[in-house]
């Protein structure tokens, strides 16, 4: 599959707990083998637990890279800096998200609870606002996101987020659906370099 030579790096939001479907935990080891053999690096907020502990596991077996970002009231159940490429730990919450952001040139949500939702939604509104200009995937797992989705498409729709906006998010059934949508992105400072008129 052709690539976006501007995605080197993979923020993957998720919860900390398996959920009760076993698909979850095992389209997360399968997103942690294609972040491996396609040789892009993981960053994620540096949890053992849950989705996070298996994507993680799961690039790193596999021969990949990964960035962990863990704040220090979280340490405990952070995973072991031994067990990833790096794992650096962040005074709080806010910081951590931050850094997510900064470190990734992309992002994927799979599953997960309240965490994993304000991250979606800081990612997003942060685009909104140009603070960054990177693409967003749902990774719609046996329909998980589909509820969030009409919730998107509504504020559309009643005209409290511009149609545009949605270029930054996408809702992918797959992961081959997902990396084909961040290999046809078109980062807007693309467009502002005159050399791409040449």
């Amino acid at each position: 599959m052709e690539k976006n030579e501007r995605i080197r790096s993979v923020s993957v939001f998720m919860g900390a707990e398996f959920g009760n479907e076993t698909i979850f935990s095992k389209k997360a080891a399968e997103l942690g083998q294609y972040l491996a053999a396609h040789h892009y690096r993981l960053v994620y907020g540096g949890g053992k637990d849950g989705l996070m502990g298996i994507v993680a596991s799961t690039v790193m077996t596999n021969g990949g890279e990964v960035l962990g970002i863990t704040p220090t009231n979280l340490a405990e159940a952070s995973i072991k800096a031994n067990q990833v490429t790096e794992l650096v730990q962040v005074p709080d919450m806010n910081t951590r998200k931050q850094l997510l952001i900064d470190e990734s040139d992309a992002f994927i949500a799979l599953p997960g609870g309240f965490g994993t939702l304000e991250e979606i939604s800081q990612t997003i509104s942060w685009a909104k606002i140009d603070l960054h200009e990177k693409p967003l995937a749902l990774f719609d797992i046996d329909g998980f996101y589909d509820t969030l989705w009409d919730w998107l498409e509504e504020a559309v729709e009643k005209a409290f987020v511009p149609a545009t906006d949605m270029k930054y998010v996408y809702r992918g059934r797959s992961i081959a659906d997902i990396f084909k949508y961040f290999a046809s992105f078109k980062f807007p400072s693309e467009f502002q370099n005159p050399e791409n008129f040449v």
